[in-house]
């Protein structure tokens, strides 16, 4: 870093900054290189977030605030006023480094790069793809997606999450210099997890078995099946709610069950330890949207690290094959409640077949952020430096 001059730098996400670890792995890389970090984000909830995580400290935070009802037309409206408050800030701010977090965020970015500040370099995180990731028609489809090629392309540098660019998305060649493949895991925090008592904790009775939901819950990532084993009311079995829900029905069907804790959001190493102390985590995604077929969970990543196996949907093609190569866990059809509370009651009573320490050591080789972070500093210092 030259002496005198300031790395200052906007990170941008279109849903709390905290909602996955992306905004970790991209402060732990930052961190050392660079001076000021802002980060914009979308209050889903209309709650602006607070956080006691040093890796944020000194960190300024801008919220968008404003809320709708999920699939109302009013998101729409707020989506376009969620773009022009991410411009207005980034010509506010005027830093010349900007990282952008999916699809939802890009464009403004963008714009502000090639029309009003010609030496901002930005950086393109797309996570999942937006043309896979909803039911629509062919043309909408095409679109989408051809509008998040051009981006990617245009972007001074992409960070992947797999290769399913390459394989299944790409429509323009990339040169090796402009992407790095980051995986969506984090860094090993076994240790700090171990110790954490969730039955304490979380006022949760000893005997039961836990089955966790976490994160962001919809119709799309197990739903029916989820209710449908909940509504069995086995008495054995606690599922466990830990996320932002949006959904007013899903809080009004929690209400009715006796067998589901609902916690809302909890702490990233709090969530680990429900992981950990679980049964086994079902990551069920409805494989007829394609992103859901190629991409790999971010919870996938955390039960290797916890050594808890894993329950996903037969179209689950690329983790699918992984989780059955290595005897992870099982793979189900997508509604299949009978299956899913049949693996339950089976491995509960016998885990014969089930090697947990290969779970970390299959971590800690492959997906332990500790592999990449390097890689990544060197991305972000390479664009820095073109500043300095």
């Amino acid at each position: 870093m030259n002496k005198g001059i300031m790395r200052k730098g906007i990170l941008i996400y279109a849903d709390y900054f905290d909602a996955t670890t992306s905004s970790l792995r991209a402060m732990t890389a930052l961190k050392p290189i660079i001076d000021e970090v802002n980060i914009f984000y979308w209050a889903r909830t209309g709650a602006e977030r607070t956080t006691i995580d040093p890796i944020f400290e000194g960190v300024k935070f801008c919220a968008f605030t404003q809320t709708a009802k999920p699939r109302s037309l009013e998101v729409i409206f707020l989506f376009v006023q969620f773009q022009i408050w991410i411009l207005r800030g980034l010509i506010r701010e005027k830093k010349d480094f900007v990282i952008a977090f999916t699809f939802y965020t890009i464009f403004p970015a963008l714009v502000y790069k090639f029309f009003i500040n010609r030496k901002c370099k930005v950086i393109y995180d797309p996570r999942d793809y937006v043309a896979n990731t909803y039911r629509i028609n062919r043309f909408l489809c095409f679109i989408l997606r051809f509008c998040d090629n051009v981006f990617i392309r245009i972007s001074d540098f992409v960070i992947f999450p797999d290769r399913q660019y390459f394989n299944y998305y790409g429509m323009f060649k990339l040169s090796s210099k402009k992407y790095f493949i980051l995986p969506n895991s984090t860094s090993d925090r076994y240790n700090e997890v171990k110790n954490i008592d969730i039955y304490k904790k979380f006022h949760i009775p000893e005997d039961k078995l836990i089955i966790p939901v976490l994160g962001y819950f919809s119709e799309n990532r197990g739903e029916k099946i989820l209710f449908d084993c909940i509504k069995r009311n086995v008495k054995n079995i606690l599922f466990v709610f830990a996320g932002d829900i949006r959904d007013q029905r899903y809080l009004d069907f929690f209400e009715k069950h006796k067998n589901i804790l609902f916690l809302g959001r909890v702490p990233y190493l709090d969530a680990l330890a429900i992981m950990k102390n679980a049964v086994l985590v079902p990551q069920l995604y409805d494989p007829k949207l394609k992103n859901n077929a190629y991409a790999f969970p971010t919870k996938y990543y955390d039960c290797l690290m916890v050594g808890t196996p894993i329950v996903v949907s037969k179209g689950q093609i690329d983790v699918a094959t992984e989780i059955k190569e290595n005897h992870f866990g099982w793979i189900i059809d997508y509604e299949d409640s009978e299956s899913l509370m049949q693996i339950i009651q089976d491995y509960s009573k016998s885990s014969e077949g089930v090697d947990k320490k290969k779970f970390r050591e299959y971590f800690l080789k492959k997906y332990d952020y500790s592999i990449f972070e390097i890689g990544l500093r060197g991305a972000y210092d390479s664009l820095l430096r073109v500043q300095d």
